[in-house]
């Protein structure tokens, strides 16, 4: 499954909190004319914190520790909205929301935080009682940062990867563009001062061995769901659920007296014997019940087998090999499929480097700075989105990258 290596609070994630309880939505915002001819242009956008940020200490950090971290953060967010907030087609408000969670940071690594954007456009249509544009709502999502969040720009492992006991397994995502020298992946720019790999390759033997335990827990819960296998479990629990029915029978002897009961341990036996005819029907050979789980049971074991032989036909060198999986669905393999080095529709099986951050540094401290420049797929229709794209070309990356150590 893909599971995070941290838990990341993407902007999208408070979105809801946002236009339920943020107390300044419809409200004035400071530094503005209330007069009634006032242009929503004219109320000039600004950073604003929706909520109080949290510190949630982990176990190789303490509370201390986590506080000094949102420090840290606040530091990163100063940088990050010391840009000029120009004039956009509407006015805005941006919401700004921190969180501090080591719970599961491993041991040795610093603390991750990650802050959150959201935009909020004011309706030139609509007007409150002062006089003020109410607003018509969140605009497109901005992002934020996440600092010290090693899989910021892949937050968790695919879901047909896995994992094994080293890690969980990523598809190394692809280097689209650079901003200011920094790469961009998959809408998230990553910024760091570490010189040791973020991204280790997986094996091929590592990746197998995970979908063969996947293959082989596939085929031991068909197996156990088989017809077959149902009717026996049900004949050697008769004698039991015999014994819990006449149980129940002597007890409603005592509230409701025999004949109720006894009309209850009827129906019980009579309940007793459909079921049992029923499930000897469905064991039956060419039972259409049967033949379906036949089929079932049969596609289970040769995926069993086609990976035991996939890893068997490996020489060492190729067992050791970094693994690449097929992710393209034109058919030629199937999607998650273990395939050779430059396969088209081959991609990297990688895992974090344990050893990427640096564990001499205080764990408060930034390593790593991941600043988001996406949004979602409708953005570009929303009237706020070139203000987005202003505030990311206006960006101060030197005052950023100040904030790493």
């Amino acid at each position: 499954m893909r599971e995070k290596l941290v838990p990341v609070l993407i902007a999208a994630s408070v979105c809801f909190f946002c236009a339920a309880s943020y107390p300044g939505l419809g409200r004035p915002q400071s530094g503005g004319d209330s007069s009634a001819d006032e242009q929503p242009r004219n109320q000039v956008g600004r950073f604003t914190q929706n909520e109080v940020p949290s510190a949630m200490p982990g176990p190789y950090h303490t509370l201390a520790d986590a506080k000094r971290a949102l420090d840290t953060a606040d530091a990163i967010f100063a940088a990050y909205s010391s840009i000029p907030l120009l004039s956009p087609p509407h006015g805005f408000e941006m919401l700004h929301n921190v969180n501090a969670d080591a719970r599961n940071a491993p041991r040795g690594w610093p603390i991750p935080v990650t802050s959150g954007f959201i935009m909020i456009a004011y309706d030139g249509g609509k007007r409150l009682p002062n006089g003020r544009f109410a607003t018509m709502g969140e605009g497109p999502v901005l992002g934020g940062f996440s600092m010290n969040v090693i899989d910021c720009d892949n937050h968790s492992a695919e879901t047909d990867l896995g994992r094994d006991d080293v890690s969980a397994f990523y598809l190394k995502g692809e280097q689209s563009r650079t901003w200011h020298g920094w790469p961009e992946t998959g809408g998230q720019v990553f910024m760091t001062k570490r010189t040791q790999p973020r991204w280790l390759p997986v094996t091929a033997e590592r990746v197998l061995k995970v979908q063969l335990d996947k293959a082989n827990k596939t085929l031991h819960d068909v197996n156990a769901a088989s017809p077959q296998n149902a009717y026996t479990q049900w004949l050697s629990g008769k004698d039991e659920r015999l014994k819990q029915y006449q149980q129940a029978h002597d007890e409603l002897v005592k509230s409701l007296g025999k004949e109720k009961a006894d009309a209850y341990f009827a129906t019980m036996l009579d309940t007793e014997k459909q079921t049992g005819e029923m499930l000897k029907a469905q064991a039956q050979q060419g039972s259409d019940v049967n033949q379906t789980a036949g089929g079932f049971q049969a596609q289970a074991a040769k995926a069993v087998h086609d990976l035991e032989a996939q890893l068997n036909s490996l020489s060492p060198e190729q067992r050791a090999a970094p693994a690449y999986v097929y992710e393209s669905p034109d058919g030629t393999f199937a999607v998650g499929q273990v395939v050779p080095a430059g396969t088209p529709g081959g991609v990297a099986v990688v895992y974090p480097n344990p050893n990427f951050y640096d564990r001499t540094l205080p764990p408060w401290e930034a390593q790593s700075l991941c600043v988001s420049v996406s949004t979602g797929p409708r953005s570009r229709d929303d009237p706020l989105y070139p203000t987005i794209q202003a505030i990311w070309n206006s960006l101060n990356w030197d005052a950023l990258a100040q904030q790493l150590k």
